[in-house]
């Protein structure tokens, strides 16, 4: 139940001495207690808590609940705001001035001084205090550090050149000194590094008590110019340019104010984030376009992006529209965050807003992942040069946009998962689209900052770019999720997926396309579904082979004989494709006498007799089906790849299997042509899986050429391996069987390892002893003498050729193993 003369005695305290902006229930209660102690003050068997005050003031008519203890007072009287502040010595007090003479000093170019918001003369000063620094902005870094020292978290700041080096910047622009004290860390921390900015700068300013209402960069996007490596010459020039023509008495009217913002806008990570710099240094100037801002009072950024026409059109809009001084209308606006639109401003006709889901993995760059570049530099960019490039030139300045990441899982889901894989978008990034700049590559963003990733399951897409249909349910759903933190409805997904299928029916998923569409898409594989189907490596080896594959693009799966080598490949060609799609594989075997034309394209016996014709070889025929399958992954293998002459069976494509030497602008002229001009590439979808056995020494070494273009993956023997243990045992394995299986072929191992004329690489592998089936309880001692006999016997005096005694000791102590 309210409490009336609570209500009328807070009512009473914030008319009496009302000012613009919020309330805090611990210092309302502190004017309560003063103005009444002996109804308000508390004492040790009567307080006035926090709860009290909450529940009395949460939905009354003038007070809008703001969260943290926070309020906003609304009165319906004269036209003035309202809010509580710290006073310059610390102490308590509620002060108020109305809009009227608020406006008058806004005039007089002193309502820094006057509109309530405690940040804004500190950083006038600051600002006033860099203009010195123009020509020794490396002090600037030097302070930077110097607050760093003290455990503070201050903005990265390491340059790096084209070499990827880093070393300390030697320069700074006023913004990105600033945005180290306006990004998202705490207030104790900002309030601290205030305190040694004004000891190290000499200022002569009181310290904020809060920072309500300053808008806030994103923690990885806080810079305002690019790497040393992107950086062009005269970018840090610009932003000191608009920075000292700011902070004159009128730079609106100053007619070279209007093409340094514009110049400044061409300097790379710089979008609406300049438009909140110059409102922290000039508040009573400029309008921040901030996000939050935006949502508050519905302004809509051109499709073009800002310019200096726009943004100065906007400001005087913002003025007649609101009547308030832009430091208070950024406090409606930060409080209300979060709140649906109360006004509409700015450009932009009633396009509906499009929702995008764009992935972030460039396979042939270093690091693969770009995202945290992409943060960095307030961008996405689309890395094909002939791809999606119409769909990034429709993106438009509003739209909103993620990054995601697309894979499968297996075990460990958060339903119900029927044993089977289903795919899988992670949500690592979101914002809002500022700026497109028309090359279908690039688009700029304001990032969101989000605690965490999230995952998204059933309704997915591989592709690189995804716009969300708007009449599509599951596409709507999905938007939710990732723009407004919806949960998933898994129990409704999980209806959509399998129906009312069996458990053990099989599933038939509905696939997010491109365009918003489903079909019914193949069985997907992941690299769970790997380690379930008997390779006994740790997921995070299988991931980093993976990785290795799709950055590399040619693979190679190594080790002595027995290690699953042939039995690994197609599955993690399959784990490649996400899916198991045998009719995207191509399989060969090369032997000493494979040649450039069984391989690439040769002429071979024709129909008629004494005739010949030009017949393409697999490498040809999978590239060709590749390029006409973009979207998808197409893979080459090649068991035995080192038993060929390799500079002889791929000849001039021999450079075509670099990563960065794929696709058409990398084509070459083949050794035979059926036309003049004919050309030939390998697509960037195309990779090759190849398996060697190291330990076969009629084969030569790998030429150093090929080495090179090639990943490397050692599978050593897994006897040892848990996993190993308990496909074994799953399968009904007698424990005294696999107990000497295990002993018995780790201490052959041993001995062949410590042998001077063999070592690690001839081993022998556990496949020896995985017998096909799934039923292995009739298996005994017998069996496995039979292995030892007719298969490791042959294999330990090949190894031992020149010494019969050492072979025939090692299958002595094998044959002799409990």
């Amino acid at each position: 139940m309210r409490d009336a003369t609570l209500l009328d005695a807070a009512l009473d305290a914030a008319r009496a001495q009302p000012v613009p902006g919020r309330l805090h229930y611990a210092d309302l209660a502190a004017f309560l207690a003063e103005r009444d102690p002996a109804r308000f003050a508390p004492t040790p068997t009567r307080k006035t808590p926090h709860y009290t005050l909450w529940r009395t003031l949460d939905g009354a008519d003038d007070f809008e609940t703001l969260g943290d203890g926070w309020f906003w007072y609304r009165p319906w009287g004269p036209a003035t705001d309202h809010t509580l502040r710290l006073s310059a010595d610390g102490g308590r007090a509620l002060r108020t001035q109305s809009r009227a003479v608020r406006g008058r000093a806004s005039v007089a170019g002193r309502s820094e001084q006057s509109d309530g918001m405690a940040w804004v003369p500190f950083f006038r000063a600051l600002a006033e205090a860099l203009r010195p620094y123009r020509t020794r902005s490396a002090r600037l870094v030097e302070i930077l550090e110097e607050i760093r020292a003290q455990d503070l978290p201050v903005t990265a700041l390491q340059d790096k050149d084209v070499e990827g080096n880093r070393t300390l910047l030697t320069e700074l622009d006023p913004f990105t000194f600033l945005g180290a004290f306006c990004r998202g860390i705490t207030d104790d921390a900002r309030l601290e590094m205030a305190r040694l900015a004004t000891e190290l700068l000499d200022l002569d300013v009181a310290l904020p008590h809060d920072f309500a209402g300053l808008p806030l960069l994103n923690n990885q996007a806080s810079w305002f110019f690019a790497y040393q490596a992107k950086r062009r010459p005269g970018d840090l020039e610009r932003l000191w340019d608009v920075f000292e023509l700011a902070l004159e008495p009128d730079p609106l009217a100053n007619p070279a104010f209007g093409p340094a913002f514009d110049e400044a806008l061409t300097v790379s990570q710089v979008n609406v984030n300049l438009t909140m710099a110059l409102f922290w240094i000039r508040p009573d100037v400029f309008l921040t376009l901030d996000k939050t801002m935006r949502s508050y009072t519905g302004i809509k950024l051109p499709s073009r992006g800002i310019d200096h026409a726009f943004y100065a059109h906007t400001i005087a809009q913002a003025r007649a529209r609101f009547g308030l001084p832009f430091p208070t209308l950024s406090l409606r606006a930060w409080s209300a965050a979060g709140r649906p639109q109360e006004h509409s401003l700015g450009g932009g006709g009633a396009r509906q807003t499009n929702a995008w889901l764009v992935g972030a993995y460039w396979e042939a760059s270093t690091p693969v992942d770009q995202t945290d570049r992409f943060l960095r530099e307030g961008i996405w960019e689309n890395g094909h040069a002939d791809k999606h490039l119409d769909d990034v030139k429709h993106m438009a300045v509003g739209d909103l946009i993620a990054i995601k990441t697309w894979t499968t899982q297996k075990h460990g889901l958060p339903f119900d998962g029927r044993g089977k894989t289903v795919p899988k978008n992670t949500i690592k990034a979101t914002g809002t689209i500022v700026a497109n700049r028309g090359d279908g590559r690039t688009v700029e963003v304001e990032w969101d900052e989000t605690a965490e990733q999230r995952d998204w399951f059933f309704y997915t897409s591989p592709a690189t770019v995804w716009r969300l249909k708007h009449d599509h349910p599951m596409a709507q759903r999905l938007r939710r999720f990732v723009f407004e933190g919806e949960p998933q409805d898994l129990d409704w997904f999980t209806e959509q997926w399998w129906g009312q299928e069996s458990p053990d029916g099989d599933p038939s998923p509905l696939a997010g396309e491109p365009d918003g569409s489903e079909e019914v898409a193949p069985a997907l594989y992941g690299l769970e579904d790997v380690v379930d189907e008997g390779v006994f490596l740790d997921l995070a080896v299988l991931e980093r082979a993976l990785a290795r594959l799709r950055q590399k693009k040619n693979l190679i799966l190594q080790g002595a004989p027995g290690t699953g080598k042939s039995f690994l490949a197609p599955k993690l060609a399959y784990a490649l494709m996400d899916e198991r799609a045998p009719e995207r594989i191509e399989r060969l075997l090369f032997h000493p006498s494979t040649t450039y034309e069984d391989m690439v394209r040769g002429l071979r016996p024709g129909t008629t007799a004494g005739s010949f014709e030009l017949k393409d070889g697999p490498l040809w025929r999978v590239a060709e089906r590749a390029a006409d399958d973009p979207e998808r992954d197409h893979v080459l293998l090649i068991d035995e790849i080192n038993r060929g002459n390799l500079a002889q069976i791929f000849g001039e494509c021999l450079q075509l299997l670099e990563a960065d030497k794929r696709g058409p602008e990398h084509a070459i002229t083949p050794l035979y042509t059926r036309h003049d001009g004919e050309r030939f590439f390998l697509p960037p979808n195309l990779y090759v899986i190849g398996t060697m056995n190291v330990a076969d020494r009629s084969l030569a070494l790998v030429d150093f050429a090929l080495r090179r273009r090639f990943a490397f993956l050692t599978l050593p023997p897994q006897y040892q391996s848990p996993a190993f243990r308990r496909w074994m045992t799953d399968r009904g394995m007698p424990a005294s069987l696999l107990h000497r299986i295990v002993q018995a072929m780790t201490r052959l191992n041993e001995t062949i390892t410590n042998d001077a004329s063999l070592g690690p690489a001839f081993q022998v592998g556990h496949s020896f002893f995985c017998p096909r089936g799934e039923d292995f309880s009739s298996l005994d001692d017998a069996w496995f003498l039979d292995v030892v006999d007719t298969e490791i016997d042959p294999l330990l005096h090949e190894y031992w050729y020149d010494d019969a005694a050492s072979a025939d000791a090692a299958l002595a102590a094998l044959r002799g193993a409990t």
